[in-house]
């Protein structure tokens, strides 16, 4: 071996040390960045040449140690775990945040009452108990008053609930909107990345790795908004599917779309559909455990949100005539499926129930018409209109609906035919300017100088009989306070459930992270037993050139 060709093996352990050292603080600069993944060093020897072939064996000598490669320490396997369970855990953590939230607008949960909340069973009961004082005397001012401040509570505070929860359904239109925009961005860095990443490995000398981080980072985060697979081709490209269908691939992304159908106008909200097809991201079936679809957060938001505003007409039978002229129906149970997979639309539907038949049962009670009724106005001096109501002729007074239409005219108090629910109703302002009014509707057909008294008790029945089953799959019927009570309860459950499922996923994502950032997390006390075997492999390559060079130059001093 010449001492020339022995000063270049010096100089390759000089050159693999210094490299070696430059990806350890490499490392160690990135310890608390977010994505990244350690790097690691492999050494290999240089090519040998071979100068003789020997008995069993050729004669060669080495020509130094190279960098064979600096590659990114990761799992594959772990990281798949993580981003399954990611998805997973995103999804029940997005359906435990909706519960809570609707469980605060009831200020009933567990107990504790929402900010600035009246428990809306408070005024419930509080309606409950003025009418059964004015079953005691039905004549007395101070009982109708307190039945119409009462009756204010209750449909203000159930205005509220209902509402909010439209507010809040809203809020998650919003969001679905906004994680589309980001998916539809994480799908483009990917494509931009998957360029880089090619460009930069085309000659198969170096490993990306910083690149390669940034792209498994964007992908972690994107596991988070639905149910992916992906897969890297021998392009170095990241091929990616959302939902079944390709969102990445080798030569473009598909991108999604949040738009407003023409069936949607009304409630603005939007459907997720991919942009280079007509078809919708979510095919519309609930989420499945067994089928591995529960993941990701927009599919949760989708599923809260549901399609439509819930009400009271989703736990009726419906029958329609459709464009095509077809008659469509349903039972109750068929009609409540359509909203029963949304936990937003669903209790609305329930709560709407709720308000809805006890408006309508008060109004019906107070709305004892006779054939001998007839409507009629009520005028001044100079002919102008002053009020117009049914008018009972054989007792010379007019009577009054508790609740009306929230659009009608102010002196429009009776005889309209309206389906109320919590959008559409408010409490009468003649009622609300003269309580004593109400009074009319408690006189006596048979003897026009007495009370009602039959119906005053039956206003206060409507509170103590049973109201209705809680959904029309359930065959118990329930009075108001239970019906309410049950709705609570049933959402307070829900709740629970989708919390143990959350923190249980949770685990599962935080115990796989561990795993994951064992292999690839940066380890200082590590890296720095590295630094220093570096340097020392540093030193000994360079006292070994220094040795070298000396004995070449006493060589060629000797020599001359």
């Amino acid at each position: 071996m010449s001492l020339m060709s022995a000063l270049y093996r010096g100089v390759s352990g000089i050159q693999t040390s210094q490299n070696a050292l430059n990806t350890t603080a490499h490392n160690l600069a990135n310890t608390d960045t977010t994505g990244y993944t350690r790097q690691q060093v492999s050494h290999g020897d240089m090519a040998y040449l071979k100068f003789d072939e020997g008995a069993t064996s050729p004669k060669q000598t080495g020509l130094g140690v190279t960098i064979m490669q600096v590659r990114s320490v990761r799992d594959y396997f772990l990281d798949l775990q993580y981003r399954v369970n990611n998805g997973k855990s995103s999804y029940y953590s997005t359906h435990s945040e909706v519960i809570t939230e609707i469980n605060t607008l009831f200020g009933e949960f567990k107990g504790i009452k929402g900010a600035n909340s009246t428990e809306f069973q408070s005024a419930l009961q509080d309606l409950k108990n003025s009418f059964l004082e004015l079953a005691k005397d039905s004549t007395d001012e101070t009982n109708e008053n307190a039945v119409i401040t009462t009756a204010q509570q209750f449909l203000t505070r159930a205005q509220d609930i209902y509402n909010g929860l439209s507010a809040y359904q809203d809020n998650l239109n919003e969001q679905i909107k906004d994680q589309v925009d980001k998916i539809n961005k994480y799908a483009q860095q990917i494509y931009d990345l998957n360029l880089a990443i090619a460009t930069a490995e085309a000659g198969d000398i170096e490993n990306a790795n910083d690149l390669r981080d940034a792209r498994n980072q964007i992908l972690d985060e994107l596991s988070a908004y639905g149910r992916i697979e992906y897969n890297e081709d021998a392009f170095k490209y990241v091929s990616v599917m959302f939902e079944g269908e390709t969102l990445i691939n080798h030569g473009y992304v598909n991108h999604m779309e949040a738009t407003i159908e023409e069936e949607d106008v009304s409630t603005g909200f939007y459907t997720v559909k991919w942009t280079a097809y007509d078809k919708e991201v979510f095919n519309g079936k609930p989420a499945s455990a067994l089928a591995g679809t529960d993941k990701g957060s927009l599919r949760a938001l989708m599923e809260a949100r549901g399609d439509k505003r819930g009400t009271f007409a989703d736990l009726e039978a419906y029958s329609y005539v459709d464009d095509n002229g077809v008659t469509q129906s349903g039972t109750a149970s068929e009609n409540f499926s359509n909203v029963d997979n949304s936990s937003i639309a669903s209790v609305q539907a329930l709560f709407d129930n709720l308000v809805n038949g006890i408006v309508t049962k008060v109004n019906e009670l107070l709305n004892h018409t006779t054939d001998d009724d007839v409507t009629v106005s009520k005028e001044d001096a100079d002919g102008s209109t002053l009020e117009t109501g049914v008018y009972r002729s054989t007792a010379g007074v007019y009577y009054y609906d508790l609740f009306v239409p929230i659009d009608s005219a102010e002196t429009d108090y009776h005889g309209k035919d309206i389906t109320y629910s919590c959008s559409n109703v408010k409490i009468n302002k003649a009622l609300l300017e003269q309580p004593t009014k109400m009074n009319n509707g408690f006189i006596s057909e048979k003897n026009m100088a007495d009370t009602d008294q039959e119906t005053a008790d039956a206003l206060a029945a409507i509170f103590t009989d049973k109201f209705d089953t809680l959904t029309p799959d359930t065959l118990t019927p329930l009075d108001c306070n239970d019906y309410y009570i049950g709705i609570v309860n049933a959402y307070s459950d829900m709740g629970a459930i989708y919390k143990k499922m959350a923190e249980t996923t949770e685990i599962e994502t935080d115990t796989v992270e561990k795993a994951r950032q064992s292999v690839a997390g940066v380890s200082e006390s590590e890296e720095l037993t590295k630094m220093i075997r570096y340097q020392n492999a540093y030193n000994a390559s360079s006292r070994y050139f220094n040795v070298v060079n000396a004995m070449l130059e006493n060589l060629l001093t000797q020599l001359t």
